[in-house]
């Protein structure tokens, strides 16, 4: 069921006819799926439904087989477009935080800024510029979060929800148009997943673009505008949370609520 009622214009991401396999088994069968400016889209669904994957497709951190996946304009399954321009403009978080275990916590933040920056300078500009205005930045973000004591901590000395509050502020400095999330408190016990919650409510609550994979129903039935079922490699319902926790359609859907309700 498609909900989606807004302008054209405001899409941000089209994704059309998206499809992955891996060796012999197709695990995305012809997605389709509209991402407008300022929406909150939370994807659900059974493990290996192809949630995970079809992130990565949309993050270029896997090449589709087919279809399409326009961002600004562009396919980003097109192999001429230089997708790395476009992935500066899609900040991702995973399930593991991936911060570099030898960086603190400002280099992990400014690592990809500072090198954007300096590929990208201004005539007369000085490393030493770039490097303290991203500095700044980044201490700007993890005194958002309460994390500026920890600029210069490494991982290692960090818990769960705090590594990935600051992969969430690592992702934020790059001034990213959309944030896609893949089950971003999978990882964490159970006493540090409101913290990273808490982090993504806000940054809905500010107007940020985001797509959530989470097995967290209550989080996606507060924050989201659009849920999405996804069910073996296809996108089996989508609607507005009150109707699709209400009044779901889709025998299987049924089924899992019945299950994680």
């Amino acid at each position: 069921m498609n909900v989606d009622t807004q302008n054209d214009d405001n899409v941000l991401i089209k994704v059309r006819n998206l499809r992955k396999s891996f060796d012999k088994q197709e695990v995305l069968k012809g997605v389709n799926l509209d991402v407008h400016t300022g929406e909150k889209i939370a994807i659900i669904g059974p493990s290996g439904c192809g949630k995970s994957t079809f992130l990565r497709c949309v993050n270029c951190l896997e090449d589709p087989d087919g279809g399409s996946i326009m961002f600004e304009g562009e396919d980003l399954a097109d192999m001429k477009v230089d997708i790395n321009i476009h992935r500066q403009r899609i900040g991702m978080v995973f399930q593991q935080f991936n911060l570099f275990n030898n960086l603190n916590v400002l280099d992990n933040i400014t690592l990809a800024p500072i090198i954007v920056a300096k590929r990208n300078r201004k005539k007369g500009q000085t490393v030493k510029e770039i490097k303290e205005k991203e500095q700044e930045k980044a201490y700007k973000l993890l005194e958002q979060i309460g994390l500026a004591d920890k600029a210069k901590a490494y991982p290692s000395t960090l818990s769960g929800g705090q590594k990935q509050r600051i992969a969430i502020i690592r992702a934020l400095a790059m001034n990213p148009k959309v944030m896609l999330f893949d089950e971003p408190t999978s990882a964490l016990d159970p006493e540090m997943v409101g913290e990273v919650l808490d982090l993504m409510k806000k940054l809905a609550n500010d107007g940020m673009t985001m797509v959530i994979v989470t097995h967290e129903i209550g989080f996606a039935r507060e924050v989201a505008n659009k849920i999405i079922f996804m069910n073996d490699g296809v996108i089996e319902e989508e609607n507005a949370p009150e109707q699709f926790f209400a009044h779901p359609s889709s025998p299987r859907l049924k089924e899992f609520l019945s299950k994680v309700l």
